[in-house]
């Protein structure tokens, strides 16, 4: 009931209408973002008093470090937060970031990488990778998991792929942990009918938005960045898929089941039914809370 409130509650902002925009109106939806990327995070401090929250700037970003106070940590995880590569995070994703901590006994680290339109893919990647070195200098790779959601999802792929096709001397890490990310963009053909029979259900994502962000995140030899699922996987660890039956992005899973299968990566897919995306944000929410316990056996 709570979960089909709040997907109602999405549909009445129009969410998805709003991300559905194209030519001129969508560049006015982008500068309106950037505006938002400036402010400030409101770190919820108060709730998060039995955490050690470590502000540090890892050569131009700024991270968040979150910790249980008292607590040595044996892992480490990386947590990318969704939005399309244009939306900032909330204080909801640190609060997620201490129950990570807490629960899988773990140091995580929370970067404000840039975004879009003011950056392009490839410079987000480059941040996030000094993050993951920084964490490296700390935590074996074997200790290692990253976590996204949404385009944050897409990019601990998109990350894991840079590292390979770059052939940068750094070691991909020991678990990707992925909820409703975006795989390939813009998507295939099936995939894009996949999105368009889903499209109904959807209150967040527009299939048409996959088109419109392309261009602004990656052109030309930098394009293989957007769609990690075509991808040679080969080398990839163990990953665990988060979709609900209510979101386009589940078009990718078909896809992705037999990539992982074509390269022998361990995939474990999680089905939400009747779940919208990125279900496992909305915190007050039992289905939510219950996915979150999957989140942090698939991270431990």
């Amino acid at each position: 009931m709570q979960a089909k409130m709040v997907s109602g509650l999405f549909k009445m902002l129009g969410v998805n209408k709003m991300l559905d925009k194209q030519g001129e109106e969508f560049d006015k939806l982008l500068e309106k973002f950037k505006e938002k990327q400036k402010k400030p995070l409101k770190v919820p401090y108060k709730k998060m008093s039995e955490f050690d929250i470590e502000t540090q700037n890892i050569e131009g970003t700024t991270c968040y470090v979150i910790s249980k106070k008292g607590a040595k940590p044996d892992k480490a995880i990386l947590y990318l937060f969704g939005g399309g590569y244009i939306l900032p995070p909330d204080p909801g994703d640190i609060i997620l970031c201490g129950q990570m901590a807490e629960n899988c006994n773990a140091k995580v680290w929370f970067p404000l990488y840039p975004m879009a339109p003011e950056h392009r893919l490839i410079e987000t990647l480059q941040s996030t990778l000094k993050v993951y070195q920084d964490i490296l200098s700390e935590y074996d790779s074997s200790k290692v998991r990253f976590f996204g959601t949404s385009s944050g999802g897409g990019q601990a792929m998109s990350l894991c792929v840079y590292i390979k096709h770059e052939k940068i001397d750094v070691p991909l890490p020991s678990k990707l942990v992925l909820q409703s990310p975006g795989l390939q963009v813009p998507p295939s053909d099936s995939q894009r009918k996949e999105m368009d029979k889903r499209s109904k259900v959807d209150i967040m994502i527009p299939p048409r938005f996959f088109d419109s962000i392309a261009p602004v995140l990656a052109t030309g030899d930098e394009e293989y960045l957007l769609s990690p699922l075509v991808y040679d996987l080969s080398g990839f660890p163990e990953i665990d898929i988060f979709y609900g039956t209510r979101e386009v992005m589940i078009a990718y899973l078909k896809d992705f089941q037999g990539a992982c299968k074509k390269y022998g990566v361990k995939l474990n897919s999680h089905i939400g039914k009747g779940m919208m995306h990125c279900w496992g944000a909305m915190e007050f929410v039992p289905e939510a809370r219950a996915v979150r316990q999957e989140y942090f056996k698939a991270l431990s």
